[in-house]
């Protein structure tokens, strides 16, 4: 029975531990670091009790007749978020009310609300141009690049859910490296601006047919501008914008969007001219609305923090200061290569554990053991999670 209800249990923490919010209720929080562990396990399994499983099953006979058997059960179930509201006492030991959300439901604003942290997300910050160009067109591209960094860098900081830093460039060969004394990054995610060439992604900037008035009058616009001997103009320029959040540690995409832009009109002289002032309203624009909505998918999101290398305190993770970590502050370690998808194998209760952070620096932790398996292995996607 027991077997049976550790399976529905680990299958959420991976989203489910990180969404406790350091602010929840601790009225009756147990004193022992164990009993704290236990209490989250069992109510994250009445949490995950109504989750759907499957059972697989293989067999085979090998050279020597001997037959083997293979039995994997696995669930859908992941729960979108989890508040520690207080600890109670259940018939079969310490557990805690919380508030929970099946994968299968659409996540409410409450819920997202509930999973809103003191915690920072950091990421670093890299822009790629992919259109092809040369010359007067490339510095416009360029200056146009900078303003995308720097307006996103300034927004994603003030609102204080993120922490936006310029990426390391690593040379290429590890000579290089150790010369130039390079370190590489380690923030959790890794963002990238691009600027692609129109029908790039099957996205065609499309400007609104022209009424015949306004072609009129552009025609007249055109000989003034003859007549006056004024400097040629060029055609306004579709282009494409695309920001994207990956996971530093597995290269996974997070969030992504893309939106089509025009570059607009502009005369061909041949001092430096600045930016149009539409076309950075319009950048602005799109800049507000891709945080607006990074900031209402991740909040959903569990926040980790990955395990770099072991230290003789215990673990370094790549969480400090700047993200909000402080002494004191508990999370749970876990081996998501064993959670969820392996939980039902004997040694899967070796893949969870309860620490502390024991000292912190501007972007990294020392976290220490405080309860779960007596060893943990050294190999494996840990991450820790703030609850």
């Amino acid at each position: 029975m027991r077997t049976s209800r550790l399976l529905p249990l680990l299958l959420a923490l991976p989203l489910a531990c990180a969404a406790i919010p350091s602010f929840a209720d601790t009225s009756g929080l147990p004193t022992d670091p164990r009993k704290r562990l236990e209490a989250l396990q069992h109510a994250l399994v009445a949490a995950a009790m109504d989750s759907q499983t499957r059972v697989r099953t293989a067999a085979w006979v090998d050279s020597t007749g001997k037959l083997h058997e293979n039995t994997r059960i696995t669930s859908d179930m992941k729960v979108r978020g989890v508040r520690v509201q207080s600890y109670v006492n259940a018939e079969d030991g310490p557990s805690a009310a919380i508030i929970a959300e099946s994968r299968g439901a659409t996540p409410s604003e409450d819920i997202c609300k509930a999973n809103v942290q003191r915690y920072r997300r950091e990421a670093t910050l890299e822009t790629a141009m992919r259109i092809t160009t040369s010359g007067a067109d490339r510095y416009h591209w360029s200056m146009l690049m900078d303003q995308m960094r720097s307006r996103l860098v300034s927004r994603a900081n003030t609102s204080r859910l993120w922490q936006l830093s310029a990426a390391v460039n690593m040379p290429a060969t590890a000579y290089d490296r150790m010369l130039s004394g390079a370190v590489p990054d380690i923030s959790p995610y890794h963002m990238v601006i691009e600027l692609l060439p129109p029908g790039a992604l099957a996205i065609e900037p499309v400007r609104p047919r022209q009424t015949l008035r306004q072609k009129s009058a552009q025609m007249i616009k055109a000989v003034a501008n003859y007549a006056t001997d004024e400097p040629p103009r060029t055609e306004p320029l579709p282009f494409v914008m695309r920001l994207s959040v990956y996971e530093r540690s597995n290269h996974r995409l997070m969030w992504q969007d893309a939106v089509p832009l025009f570059f607009p009109e502009r005369a061909l002289v041949t001092t430096s001219q600045p930016l149009p002032p539409g076309l950075l309203s319009e950048l602005d624009r799109v800049l507000d609305g891709w945080l607006q909505n990074m900031d209402h998918n991740f909040s959903c999101r569990p926040q980790q923090f990955n395990v770099l290398q072991e230290t003789p305190n215990g673990w370094m993770i790549n969480g400090g200061q700047i993200a909000g970590l402080s002494p004191g502050d508990q999370l749970l370690l876990m081996n998501r290569e064993h959670l969820p998808a392996r939980i039902l194998e004997p040694d899967s209760a070796q893949h969870l554990a309860l620490v502390e952070v024991v000292s912190v620096g501007a972007g990294r932790a020392i976290v220490r053991k405080l309860a779960g398996p007596a060893s943990i292995a050294r190999l494996g996607d840990w991450v820790a999670t703030p609850f």
